[in-house]
């Protein structure tokens, strides 16, 4: 999937704009016609280099090859020699239409401004989980872009595996082993027996209970005893695990 603006679109009708006003304007003020050659004209009539390779930038970023060849012909068609103003002419109007047909093979999504904000984020729960659970910087990814591209069931699917890196690691922590264990509510008798085991007094216990806590609302937030996602899930969901699994983990990289 490529990424760009539709800025980018916005820029090629401009730029096109802005040569096609520049031709005319020479052919109707200046005394020139269809037939006139540009070694007579000022470079300005010509069409403006800047646009020209504005446009042609933009082609690129967008990834319209046969457009791309027309306006490298349009750019060689200023030094020709004996091009005319018709010859440009006649070269805008071959581009403006060679980009139309390539844009009816392409589909491009709009992605609404909130949810694009999680598109492509490496850093989407933080730079202390970054740093502590490396193993889900794929999943991490993955969950932010597939909220973005309306995909709910799929992030819940990664949120799934970066949840069991997290328990798994609090496991470890608390010395309970916890591989095979796919139930909530097993984990979580668990992970609480090995915390009472702990000083009360000790500021470690009490972020590890509130780390146990988070768990539970991770639990809760999935709405299954069982840690297997249900068949589907709506975006509102999977934004509620996403913030809850953020907050489980953040909490987790504070103890590990």
């Amino acid at each position: 999937m490529e990424k760009f603006s539709a800025v980018t679109f916005f820029q090629i009708g401009r730029f096109l704009a802005i040569i096609r006003s520049n031709v005319q304007r020479s052919i109707s003020t200046a005394g020139y016609s269809r037939e006139t050659k540009l070694a007579v004209a000022s470079a300005e009539a010509a069409s403006t280099p800047e646009a020209l390779q504005a446009i042609k930038t933009s082609l690129i970023r967008v990834g319209l090859p046969v457009s791309i060849k027309c306006m490298t012909a349009l750019i060689d068609k200023r030094t020709e020699h004996g091009a005319t103003f018709g010859d440009v002419q006649d070269a805008i109007g071959q581009l403006e239409q060679t980009i139309s047909w390539e844009m009816e093979d392409r589909l491009f999504m709009y992605i609404n401004p909130d949810r694009a904000a999680r598109y492509d984020q490496r850093e989407l729960f933080g730079k202390d989980v970054n740093s502590k659970f490396p193993t889900i910087q794929f999943d991490l990814v993955e969950a932010g872009n597939c909220y973005a591209t309306g995909r709910s069931t799929a992030v819940v699917f990664h949120l799934m595996r970066i949840m069991e890196t997290g328990v798994q690691a609090f496991g470890t922590k608390l010395g309970v082993k916890l591989t095979d264990e796919k139930n909530w509510q097993n984990i979580l008798d668990e992970v609480n027996k090995a915390i009472r085991g702990l000083s009360a007094k000790d500021p470690a216990t009490v972020a590890m209970s509130q780390a146990s806590a988070n768990l539970y609302a991770v639990k809760l937030a999935w709405r299954n005893e069982v840690m297997h996602p249900k068949d589907t899930y709506t975006l509102e969901e999977a934004d509620n695990l996403i913030r809850q699994v953020k907050i489980f983990m953040e909490q987790l990289a504070t103890i590990i």
